[in-house]
């Protein structure tokens, strides 16, 4: 199978998954903003930001040291069960220990967002969550390393979002409003585990004393420490925009932000779909000096990236109102400047966001390093200055100049040392779509917002999707797009078979 059909098919069931899990995330956050308001959204986006980067400190890299070292031991099982034991074992010991200082310091934690007693009770429940979390993304990242994706993927974007929203629906009906903010998070860690345990030993032979009498792997742990600190540094990115916010506003602040952060998000989707699978080819090819070809996938990545979220990225610039009142008036009013700084800059991310996995694949993973410190540090800033001027604009304005700056930065540091860009001739096409998709939104915009919100947005969904669709096809796809979808969609080809 050549490298085009791998990356679009590999892509599609990985994004296919997580898409379901973005859904299902997102509809969470639907509920907690139409059931318990926007106070409980914020306390659960700040208690969530320090949940997720007290699990990055919980699996220390291992997630990264397992895909190696399984793959390494792959003609020594014994070995094998020992590396996955040796990983879960520790993870084991960190994650109990991160569990127990969140839940000795979770008033102060609390404290310093500005966060009331309710934020301190979250984050108590939460911290139970995280030893279920960490053995569920090792267990996963494990059988992944014997090419079994497809456990980690229900896992974890499927069971434990899924069950997520339905338990906080069933909670805030059944049991009020704080249990339904307190217990669906730890309730579907469980639940996730449970699920995934059994097939761990199915798949891979580890059994129970296999984790308990393993011996600290110490290869495998320098080998992940360093990926832990790329990591912890990706996360506090991710997250730093929301905490900053509750450190210097409030929660309700950042329950109004939060949507309009998560609309946002969904567009880096793509990206990460797509990188997961780019990345390890652009590895081998290097390791093979192919240059050029690394040059091609680049240009072609990045530009099934910018077709695949020009249509939401004009729906949500165009139309954050509409967008935004699915989760109530309050959001939209508050959040839809937000909304439209947010989602350009998800579209930088997303359309040159490649360009940090060619620089880590290639050879500079010290200078991904740098430029992450550098953008962290940018952020902080930016965030201090912009914040107590503009609230919750603030942060979005901060976010756009920060991935303005970096994708600038990336190109710049890629055509200086591998004389290679991601602007290939065929670039034009989804632009020049997107362009007239969006001139026809600006034009339909007045009589849109006239519209009861859901309609609005159905008209406007529809209208984005099927001209940019038309537009896409009268200006001809290339070849690389026409032969994968030939290949998963064959009755379109109307070619006499020789």
């Amino acid at each position: 199978m050549n490298r085009n059909a791998v990356i679009a098919g590999q892509a599609g069931f990985s994004f296919a998954g997580f898409l379901f899990g973005q859904v299902a995330r997102f509809g969470y956050n639907l509920v907690v903003a139409r059931l318990l308001g926007v106070d409980a959204l914020g306390v659960y986006a700040l208690a969530i930001a320090v949940i997720q980067i007290s699990e990055v400190l919980a699996v220390a890299g291992l997630d990264s040291g397992l895909l190696r070292f399984v793959s390494l031991y792959s003609h020594d099982p014994l070995r094998q069960r020992g590396a996955i034991g040796s990983a879960l074992k520790t993870a084991l010991a960190l994650s109990l220990a991160v569990a127990l200082l969140l839940l000795l310091f979770s008033g102060q934690i609390a404290s310093l967002l500005n966060g009331s007693r309710l934020l301190q009770l979250t984050l108590c429940c939460y911290a139970a969550a995280i030893p279920f979390n960490v053995a569920t993304v090792l267990f996963g990242h494990a059988m992944q390393g014997f090419q079994q994706l497809k456990p980690k993927i229900i896992a974890t974007q499927i069971l434990s979002p899924l069950l997520l929203l339905l338990l906080t629906l069933l909670l805030r009906y059944t049991s009020g409003h704080d249990a339904a903010l307190f217990f669906p998070f730890v309730l579907a860690g469980i639940w996730a585990f449970i699920w995934i345990r059994p097939r761990l030993t199915a798949i891979t032979g580890v059994l129970p004393s296999d984790i308990l009498h393993a011996r600290t792997d110490k290869a495998m742990m320098a080998y992940a420490l360093p990926f832990m600190a790329v990591s912890l540094l990706s996360m506090m990115s991710h997250w730093l925009d929301v905490m900053m916010l509750g450190m210097l506003t409030d929660t309700a602040t950042v329950g109004l932000y939060h949507p309009a952060a998560r609309t946002a998000g969904l567009i880096r989707s793509v990206l990460l779909a797509f990188t997961g699978i780019a990345a390890p080819m652009i590895a081998d090819l290097h390791a093979k000096s192919q240059n050029a070809e690394i040059g091609r996938i680049y240009k072609m990545v990045t530009r099934w990236i910018i077709m695949v979220v020009i249509p939401p990225a004009i729906l949500f610039m165009a139309l954050p109102e509409q967008v935004l009142s699915v989760f109530g008036s309050r959001f939209a009013a508050g959040g839809a400047t937000a909304l439209l700084l947010l989602t350009a800059g998800s579209f930088l991310q997303a359309t040159f966001g490649l360009s940090a996995t060619v620089l880590a694949m290639t050879g500079y993973a010290r200078l991904s390093l740098l430029n992450a410190l550098g953008a962290l540090g940018l952020q902080v800033a930016l965030n201090l200055l912009l914040i107590p001027r503009m609230g919750l604009n603030g942060a979005a304005l901060a976010t756009l100049l920060l991935f303005l700056l970096l994708s600038a930065l990336r190109l710049g540091e890629i055509q200086r040392l591998l004389k290679i860009h991601p602007f290939g001739k065929a670039l034009w096409k989804p632009l020049a779509a997107g362009v007239s998709c969006a001139a026809l939104l600006l034009v339909l915009r007045p009589w849109l917002l006239t519209l009861p919100p859901f309609a609005g947005l159905g008209a406007g969904a529809l209208l984005a999707l099927s001209s940019y669709t038309v537009l896409m096809l009268l200006l001809k796809l290339e070849a690389e797009e026409r032969e994968i979808i030939l290949k998963y969609v064959p009755f379109l080809n109307k070619e006499p078979k020789r």
